[in-house]
């Protein structure tokens, strides 16, 4: 194995979890995060405890709130942030990117490494760096402390792509070599669609509205009572406006029901999603948010099913039910939903499904 100097970019939860796995595995490691708090915390103890899933304590070269210096001389750069702080931290991180770097988004929601290309060329950057995207985030891990985590699980597997795709084999030999979690698939457009977030979080919170916002707020499961037949059958119909967005770039995903049999072994095809969604004994007493204001929908609409519903218009492909999730959580949020990545804030607007696919897989 080669030994990288990786910069983590995000002291959340993923954060110091990635930054002190990476550690474990034998890598140089420094983390960047805006807290002086965590930051403080992270050197006093030289590094992050991880418990229960991934064990051990992972020693840091150092943590700092000078994105500067943590960037600087470093192989690998990971951004492990909520999709909200994309752009900010693009925007941050773009006057020190050095050529040669990579750079991964991990996880981009959808579209999130095109909206980095697009931050680059609107900031006038020529750094030729290996720009990388994942799917979904590799941990499932909570903070206990700065500089101590709790690691509920590790995923078998997450998909990630580079931006051109001409630059997959550089990311495999850059991040997988070292992570065989991650494996490379064809581009970001399959890592954007293969972000089921956006299937699973905003249509069961905004069409449970009324129990969120009862008087006193309803106490339920989020997945085993809030998804009912009816939640489900209208997800598994948004999902296939998903699926045929895929077919029209060419590629060929599993439905959302093919992806829960196969993380979670919890029923059968033949099965609505609702049941196999009741099956999986890992939802039991997962409780709903008291409020719409959670990243379900604060997160997942604007940065997920707006670029998805990009993706479809590019495509010819009609997003009714897509559509409609998007117009309702607007009208509900007035105001308080970012405008997301749009086509626009994309830089996609332009371009044709043949201009899009030239775009996704070679560089220009």
């Amino acid at each position: 194995m080669e030994f990288k100097t990786w910069a983590i970019i995000g002291g959340g939860n993923g954060g110091q979890t990635m930054a002190a796995h990476l550690s474990l595995l034998g890598q140089k490691v420094r983390l960047y995060d805006v807290s002086q708090d965590t930051v403080d915390a992270i050197n006093a103890k030289g590094g992050i405890k991880l418990t229960h899933a991934l064990t051990g304590f992972g020693k840091l070269e150092f943590a700092s709130t000078d994105i500067a210096r943590v960037m600087e001389g470093a192989d690998n750069i990971i951004v492990v942030l909520p999709s909200i702080y994309h752009d900010s931290i693009a925007k941050k991180m773009i006057p020190y990117l050095q050529d040669g770097q990579v750079v991964m988004l991990h996880p981009e929601a959808s579209c999130g490494a095109v909206a980095f290309r697009n931050n680059m060329k609107k900031m006038g950057s020529s750094a030729d760096i290996i720009l990388g995207a994942a799917c979904t985030l590799l941990y499932s891990t909570r903070i206990v402390s700065p500089g101590e985590v709790y690691v509920y699980g590790v995923k078998n597997e997450v998909s990630i792509s580079a931006l051109p795709a001409c630059d997959n084999a550089k990311l495999e030999s850059a991040i997988c070599n070292v992570m065989p979690w991650f494996h490379i698939v064809d581009s970001v457009v399959v890592t954007s669609l293969m972000n089921t977030n956006a299937m699973m979080h905003p249509a069961p919170m905004l069409l449970n509205t009324s129990r969120i916002e009862a008087e006193p707020p309803q106490d339920f499961q989020y997945y085993l009572e809030g998804i009912t037949p009816s939640i489900g059958r209208f997800i598994e119909t948004m999902d296939k406006e998903r699926i045929a967005i895929a077919k029209e770039f060419g590629y060929k995903l599993r439905t959302i029901k093919e992806d829960y049999l196969s993380m979670y072994s919890c029923g059968d095809i033949d099965m609505p999603l609702y049941q196999i969604v009741r099956n999986n004994p890992g939802y039991v007493g997962m409780k709903c948010a008291k409020t719409l204001r959670t990243r379900y929908v604060l997160e997942d609409i604007p940065y997920s099913l707006v670029p998805i519903q990009a993706l479809g218009r590019i495509a010819g492909i009609k997003t009714p039910c897509i559509d409609s999730i998007i117009a309702i959580g607007e009208a509900m949020l007035a105001g308080e939903l970012d405008k997301g990545r749009t086509s626009e804030v994309l830089g996609i607007a332009d371009m044709s499904k043949e201009d899009l696919t030239r775009f996704i897989m070679l560089k220009k």
